[in-house]
């Protein structure tokens, strides 16, 4: 087992050496503050690493930088984005996004999707680089349009390579790391972070650093691998309907006593909450499109939909903005919500 971790170490430095994305950190800039500053808001992975497709966002004063367009995209879905900043390939600067020419397919390897995005700051640049690797030349306005295309199939992509990733994580803690009592965490760069400075793992290279967090993230966030399963008498508190017999639907509730409530749509699990809030430990949703558990606080909500539950109107749940969007898109909502933006008055109204 030792030789094989060895062995995955060692493949790990060598194609972090190799990769294309990839520069040397003294020519890296970090934008963003914080302990976790190296390394990507939305999915953790290294910035050094995945450098040439980085982009960076300043919203309300505060920088969060990102190692492609597929995560910020994918974390800010239909924000104007009007101080959005990304890597020149060639002078390896930041700059805006908005002037930058972004060459698309090349050959090149793509950074969270198949389909590779760099960007330079001359249009002759980006041409000599499509002369050699293959591509097109895009603007930013349609780079994001491509890129909010590709999130669904994207995130589906990666979540199969974190699951992979995540059992391979728990092998490490369990091999390499002394503290196995970790906190929990909702996000892959402060995961990281505390990892490597708190672990008591030994030296870590980043993919061993980055599947630990996964791990960490997925132990958190039971959402990303299992449904929410309600036992078969279980009846909804707020309508008496019984729960198991809409499992698209299902949210769930645990007090601080332990106690678990289920429900048959997210609305009556918001009219509960609202009445009860101070006594609540963790609150679960189902993301509609893949049928799994979310934490609530987490999710994306849309309103004014045509697709109705098993109460009729009802506050649909998703585990990303971007699904959140595209579905609001689809099927004619009012508005795509977090869950802090949900209000009583909002909840009264689909009754």
């Amino acid at each position: 087992m030792l030789k094989l971790l060895l062995s995955l170490a060692l493949l790990s430095t060598l194609s972090f050496a190799q990769m294309f994305q990839t520069v040397p950190a003294q020519k890296a800039q970090l934008l963003q503050k914080g302990d976790a500053k190296m390394y990507c808001h939305a999915c953790g992975m290294n910035l050094v690493k995945f450098y040439k497709t980085s982009h960076a966002y300043t919203k309300n004063g505060v920088t969060h930088q990102y190692c492609s367009l597929h995560c910020l995209v994918n974390e800010n879905l239909h924000s104007d984005l009007i101080d959005a900043k990304v890597v020149d390939v060639s002078s390896l600067k930041f700059i805006n996004a908005h002037d930058a020419y972004y060459v698309i397919g090349s050959s090149k390897p793509g950074t969270m999707t198949m389909n590779s995005k760099y960007a330079f700051a001359s249009q002759k640049d980006a041409k000599a680089f499509v002369k050699a690797n293959g591509g097109k030349i895009y603007n930013f306005h349609e780079a994001v349009k491509i890129a909010t295309n590709d999130c669904a199939k994207n995130n589906k992509m990666i979540d199969k390579k974190r699951t992979m990733a995540s059992k391979k994580g728990a092998m490490m803690l369990h091999k390499l790391c002394e503290n196995k009592n970790i906190p929990e965490f909702h996000s892959f760069a402060k995961a990281k972070t505390y990892i490597l400075a708190h672990g008591n793992c030994g030296t870590l290279k980043d993919k061993q650093a980055q599947a630990i967090a996964i791990y960490l993230v997925k132990k958190a966030l039971p959402s990303q691998v299992n449904p929410i399963v309600a036992p078969k008498d279980a009846k909804c508190p707020v309508c008496g309907m019984f729960v198991s017999k809409y499992p698209k639907w299902i949210a769930k509730i645990t007090t601080k006593e332990h106690k678990e409530h289920y429900f048959d749509g997210n609305g009556d699990l918001m009219q509960f909450y609202f009445k009860s809030k101070e006594n609540l430990d963790k609150i679960f949703v189902t993301d509609y499109y893949n049928i799994t558990a979310i934490p609530a606080k987490e999710a994306w909500y849309v309103i004014g939909s045509n697709i109705y539950g098993p109460m009729g109107d009802e506050i649909i749940s998703f585990a990303s903005k971007a699904d959140a969007q595209r579905f609001n898109a689809d099927h004619f909502g009012k508005k795509v919500l977090s869950f802090d933006e949900i209000t009583e008055d909002i909840v009264e109204t689909l009754r």
